[in-house]
């Protein structure tokens, strides 16, 4: 049996940038076990596989070699992107919205045409925030990423736990270097008050750079992750969003804003995010951005 398969770059239109991610557009003869050793064997971040859906317009499961998950921002745009790819959506110019079912629930979708061409893609989330200030102290944070403490002295800004699907510490930096410059310390995470919060991750983030399109570069760290790691950004966002209203960043909606992954690695992503409600501690936004085709192929199963 031979299975198609696609690569995709996901949030950046250059090949060799943003987060790669292999889609299986028709899984549907596929166990969850061989669904589980395609992905051990692509080991890319995310292996997206899609099924026929009786309550939305397509279904995906998304998995790397060890287990599933509910969902994922990155794997969610690299789908869209695919079922554009091989004319499996009824494009029309302007927008076209549809919907994909994932473990979590419905998710709406969108892709935009301009003269003929999908140009851009995008999903919708609404997210329950519960945001706590529990988290390590300045010193603490100081030893768990290798930096000194005034780094962490940003006007306007300070550390919480917000906790969205995941809990995140949300720690801001004094600039883009500091934000390079980061090396999580696993001992020191384990002594500190860290691993009370539930959180797995940490959010680092920093202001626009003076050489910088986006509005604020982002990088997660984390015991989860290996040290030389940059993985991508798109489950925190809504945990972001959530974050930036604390410390009422946009007054009125709705609220653009770019968020720039890629500081470590130089695997640039560029997330487009745009919040759309906000409502006691629900927060709606739409997260959207390109994706480029990497590679294509079949799968001998």
């Amino acid at each position: 049996m031979t299975i198609q398969y696609f690569t995709v770059d996901v949030f950046t239109n250059e090949r060799f940038q943003g987060a790669q991610i292999a889609v299986i557009p028709d899984a549907n003869t596929l166990t969850e076990s061989q669904m589980l050793k395609i992905a051990e064997e692509f080991r890319v971040w995310r292996t997206v596989f899609i099924f026929p859906s009786t309550h939305a317009d397509y279904k995906i499961r998304i998995f790397n070699g060890k287990r599933e998950f509910k969902f994922g921002g990155h794997p969610t745009i690299a789908a869209i992107f695919v079922l554009s790819h091989i004319g499996a959506l009824a494009l029309k110019e302007g927008e076209n919205p549809f919907k994909l079912e994932e473990s979590h629930g419905i998710v709406k979708c969108s892709v935009q045409v301009k003269d003929g061409k999908p140009i851009f893609n995008q999903y919708s989330a609404t997210s329950h925030a519960e945001v706590d200030v529990f988290t390590p102290s300045t010193e603490e944070l100081s030893a768990i990423l290798s930096l000194e403490s005034y780094h962490f002295n940003v006007n306007g800004f300070k550390p919480l736990l917000v906790s969205t699907h995941t809990p995140y510490i949300i720690v801001p930096v004094d600039s883009f270097e500091s934000l390079q410059a980061a090396r999580f310390n696993y001992d020191a995470w384990a002594r500190s008050a860290a691993p009370a919060t539930c959180a797995n991750s940490i959010l680092l983030f920093c202001g626009k750079g003076a050489f910088s399109s986006s509005d604020f570069h982002c990088r997660l760290v984390g015991p989860v992750f290996g040290i030389h790691e940059d993985p991508p950004i798109g489950a925190s966002v809504p945990a972001f969003a959530a974050y930036l209203n604390e410390f009422k960043a946009y007054k009125t909606l709705p609220y653009h804003f770019v968020a720039e992954r890629g500081a470590y690695t130089g695997r640039s992503s560029l997330l487009h995010v745009d919040v759309l409600s906000r409502n006691d501690q629900d927060i709606g936004i739409k997260i959207g951005g390109n994706a480029t085709l990497f590679s294509e192929g079949k799968l001998y199963i």
